[in-house]
């Protein structure tokens, strides 16, 4: 199960379904390989149904994490708006224990420089598949309540984020049924949900009830 570690460096890829209040209304593919020079390499696309209240439009990003070293360790990461047409982008680079994010939004572009130490991570909001890096964070064995800085690249800035883990179940959808190890997961003061890890410390199922969202690995929906 997972708790510590990653998990062997091969081909690996997923798509999972997003819904929200019960519809199904968005989708995220996550690929993973590792480059010529050793590099772990995690590319993702997303596809999203977004609302204000009066009418609703898609709206699909596409992101890039890579991970060096071993044990693997977070280099960059970017974010990049594939509709709209408006080039809205940002991205990360560590190095020296510093953090150069870079964003670009409206044709402007910004930099900032802040300290990231080994400890910290990114966990971006509406990225569910990096939910795999973070729990991988946690140690089993310490148990309780952990808490990390987790570097929000869209604000600049870290925020707490919590992680506890509630036990093991059996998740049965689609005839089918896998042994998961469940985790509370906390954007301490923003929002809070459970995040269902299988075997091999991949995601399976993450529900966020004050958001009304759901996101479930495609193979287990009818």
């Amino acid at each position: 199960m997972c708790g510590s570690g990653y998990a062997p460096d091969s081909a690996y890829t997923q798509s999972y379904t997003i819904f929200i209040k019960g519809s199904a209304a968005g989708s995220e593919t996550v690929k993973e390989t590792v480059s010529e020079n050793g590099d772990l390499v995690s590319d993702s696309e997303h596809e999203m149904l977004v609302t204000d209240g009066l009418e609703t439009k898609s709206m699909s990003f596409a992101t890039r994490m890579v991970f060096s070293g071993k044990p693997r360790s977070l280099v960059s990461y970017e974010y990049r708006y594939t509709s709209g047409g408006t080039g809205d982008a940002y991205s990360v680079s560590i190095r020296d224990a510093q953090a150069q994010r870079v964003l670009t939004r409206g044709g402007r572009t910004s930099e900032i420089r802040v300290p990231f130490t080994p400890e910290m991570l990114i966990l971006d909001f509406n990225v569910y598949h990096q939910y795999d890096y973070v729990i991988r964070r946690y140690d089993l064995k310490r148990g309780g309540r952990q808490i990390f800085a987790n570097f929000v690249p869209l604000i600049g800035n870290d925020i707490q984020l919590a992680i506890t883990f509630q036990g093991d179940s059996d998740l049965k959808a689609n005839g089918k049924s896998i042994r998961v190890r469940n985790f509370q997961v906390e954007f301490v003061g923003i929002s809070s949900g459970t995040a269902s890890m299988d075997k091999d410390g991949r995601l399976v199922r993450l529900v966020i009830p004050i958001q009304e969202i759901e996101v479930v690995r495609q193979d287990l929906l009818p």
